[in-house]
């Protein structure tokens, strides 16, 4: 909850005196994504979109290159929250399938599993970047270093929900 609150601070204090404009696209980071021949490589094209983002601007600000890097958080976000919903209704259907096939109620779900899971990742990734950010406190680039982490961890667990549903759509 804290990280939130310092991005959003930072960006709101920053924002009555940026003069830039934020051109963010997605396209940077998918175009090294499209060139990546090894399984798992994708992870290191994340943050091309935002570095092209605020590359744009003239003498980019820490605010500003913050932004770009939250930009890119919330492409990964909505990516994320497209394949959680969707891997919870292939969660139901399996769930269903198995409760057929034991021919007994379950104890244990899928689905719950893969709430709390989502849950307990929340708080972690909240932590995990307030822990970056608390590292640089005192300096300006303790905006970036939380504003990266958030894209970085968001577009790993984006991935790993696009690659679970993936699975259990191909199992």
């Amino acid at each position: 909850m804290r990280l939130p609150l310092i991005l959003a601070a930072a960006l709101a204090v920053a924002t009555p005196a940026m003069a830039q404009q934020y051109d963010f696209t997605p396209d940077a980071t998918l175009a090294c994504m499209e060139k990546q021949k090894m399984h798992g490589a994708d992870i290191a094209c994340v943050g091309n979109s935002a570095r092209a983002c605020f590359q744009k601007m003239k003498s980019p600000s820490v605010s500003d290159i913050a932004a770009c890097q939250q930009a890119e958080a919330e492409y990964w976000k909505a990516r994320m929250d497209s394949a959680y919903e969707h891997l919870l209704g292939l969660a139901e259907a399996a769930d269903a399938d198995f409760a057929k096939a034991q021919g007994e109620p379950q104890h244990a779900t899928m689905v719950q599993d893969l709430r709390d899971e989502q849950e307990q990742w929340n708080s972690w990734q909240k932590t995990r970047c307030w822990v970056e950010a608390m590292m640089r406190r005192g300096t300006p680039y303790r905006t970036t270093a939380a504003a990266g982490c958030t894209m970085k961890q968001i577009a790993a667990r984006a991935m790993f929900m696009e690659s679970a549903v993936s699975y259990m759509e191909n199992k």
